[in-house]
């Protein structure tokens, strides 16, 4: 008998191959809503240039705004002129890799589906899991205690891209405390949390030059101009019962009245309110919080544009794909292993310390019954 051959033995044909895996992936990941090239106002930046040149480290200069008083008449300007200041972001790009055991030509005659495909499927769903994994824990700066990451291990701290932890002003807790240790499990998500984030990101004034925060940039989402919170099913339940005049059920009856089969209820997202699109995340953060760390925290995001940048190297993979698949023998032949490798990073954006478009909250929640 025949051994099952799990990938095309025709170098075009797993080329190819390769490439629908990437492709499959891709689309199935969260974050790709919301990806766009350098340049763009898209929330998750895409940097290629690492994916034909060669090295693993991407820098991103953000050069300040010119500030300062003006020279006034008969004031010398030679000697006062205004500096160029800038910031810098780096980030890395890492290669991911793992096999699957295919079987022997045994387990093929046992079962009725292909053994091939099946392998195909779980490479898909286990890549698509890993970016998706990797790139929410980089954006809350943090994996957190949660059982929502299935692959990266408790003790995960970003690899070549260490997470970073929000700066003080783009983080924001919710209560009276305003500290984790004094959160109490009725500090929850709500209508006026989104409406407090709006005039936060508005009051930012700062630049690359003096360190504080730089304004925030709306996004686009759905060909929609905004902003966008991520935030976890129990956080978006919490936002849904928002009750009263102002709360969550009246506003998005108004919105969808107002703009019809535009809303973003019809196109993925839980809604607009204040000129933000909410969106449930499958992957967040969560910790332990309050008196005796009793209370169940989240951590959800408020993200403008650019608060986030992929990379993918593919120089070193055979056909220049982001996704690599080998098929190896083992056993002397009588099995059949396929292994993969991605080139990858995600990075939460900061320039010097400071994050750029992105406001980190962390919230009490009503635990799922």
């Amino acid at each position: 008998m025949a051994l099952t051959s799990i990938l095309p033995s025709d170098p075009s044909a797993l080329k190819a191959w390769s490439a629908k895996v990437a492709v499959d992936a891709a689309k199935e990941v969260f974050w790709t809503r919301h990806v766009g090239p350098e340049g763009s106002h898209a929330m998750v930046v895409r940097k290629d240039d690492l994916e034909k040149g060669a090295g693993d480290e991407i820098t991103t200069t953000l050069v300040a705004k010119l500030r300062g008083r003006p020279i006034l008449e008969g004031e010398k300007a030679e000697g006062n002129s205004m500096r160029m200041e800038k910031a810098t972001h780096k980030m890395k790009i890492d290669q991911y890799r793992h096999s699957v055991n295919a079987g022997r030509p045994m387990d093929q005659q046992r079962v009725n589906f292909s053994l091939p495909e099946q392998a195909r499927r779980l490479i898909k769903d286990y890549i698509k899991e890993l970016t998706e994994e990797i790139t929410a824990a980089a954006a809350a700066g943090m994996r957190g205690n949660g059982d929502e990451f299935q692959h990266l291990p408790s003790d995960w701290n970003g690899n070549s891209n260490t997470l970073r932890a929000p700066d003080t002003g783009h983080y924001m807790v919710l209560g009276a405390a305003g500290t984790l240790a004094g959160l109490t499990a009725a500090d929850k998500l709500s209508i006026a949390t989104i409406n407090r984030l709006v005039v936060k990101s508005k009051k930012m004034n700062g630049s690359a030059a003096d360190g504080k925060a730089v304004r925030m940039s709306s996004t686009s989402v759905g060909g929609r101009s905004g902003y966008c919170f991520l935030t976890s099913p129990e956080g978006l339940q919490d936002i849904r019962d928002d009750v009263g005049a102002a709360g969550w059920v009246a506003a998005q009856q108004a919105l969808t009245q107002a703009v019809g089969k535009n809303s973003e209820l019809f196109k993925g997202g839980a809604g607009w309110m204040n000129g933000v699109c909410i969106e449930e995340t499958p992957t967040f953060a969560r910790q332990a919080a309050g008196a005796g760390g009793a209370v169940p925290a989240h951590r959800s995001l408020f993200c403008g544009a650019n608060a986030l940048a992929w990379a993918n190297g593919a120089k070193g993979h055979r056909f220049g794909a982001r996704v690599e698949l080998t098929e190896h023998d083992a056993d002397l032949g009588n099995e059949k292993i396929v292994a993969f490798s991605i080139i990858f990073g995600a990075d939460k954006t900061q320039y010097d310390g400071v994050d750029y478009g992105m406001i980190s909250v962390d919230h009490a929640v009503t635990a799922a019954a």
